[in-house]
């Protein structure tokens, strides 16, 4: 709940952008393994990542799917609770308090691995107000995501035509190639 306290007006990406500091490195890989390739949006990266951060004993903060279809960021501390946020989700997700609870676990010498929008990652950046070498965050390229109030409507369009309620999206399916 909102306090008003101001801080997401002090440190919004869009309103008060960050200038990068330094020299910028891109990479590009996929992960060897053709199954995870098949079952992840972009080739994989993400699920080595966050196999190395959980067996370091870190956590990792992503987007996932409830059982309404809503996007939402969560933590996870196994792989096998990882394997929600694998996959394209074209939504724009809730932040909740997962920036808080970085915080948290960053303070307590824990890394972690947040996954999100440059937009999100630039709210934690700015929540955190300073650097942590236990941080990992990975962004993807990001084309704009509906509000959650067209994504809604879409379902809802989706179900009608189908006639039930949706049991798997796939914004990158795999079925052809």
């Amino acid at each position: 709940n909102c306090i008003n306290c101001g801080l997401c007006e002090k440190t919004c990406p869009v309103s008060r952008p960050m200038q990068a500091e330094g020299d910028t490195a891109a990479y590009s890989a996929c992960n060897r393994d053709e199954e995870v390739r098949l079952s992840s949006s972009s080739g994989g990266v993400f699920t080595i990542l966050a196999a190395h951060v959980i067996r370091q004993g870190g956590v990792v903060i992503g987007a996932a799917f409830d059982d309404q279809w809503n996007v939402a960021h969560a933590c996870a501390e196994t792989l096998q609770e990882t394997m929600r946020f694998k996959g394209a989700k074209y939504a724009q997700s809730r932040i909740g308090d997962s920036y808080r609870q970085a915080k948290g676990f960053l303070t307590a010498g824990r890394t972690v691995l947040f996954s999100g929008t440059p937009c999100q990652i630039g709210g934690l950046k700015g929540f955190l107000g300073k650097e942590y070498e236990n941080l990992i965050c990975v962004d993807l390229i990001c084309h704009g995501v509906p509000a959650p109030g067209l994504w809604r409507k879409y379902l809802k369009e989706r179900e009608k035509k189908a006639g039930a309620a949706a049991k798997q999206i796939s914004f990158r399916c795999k079925k052809k190639g």
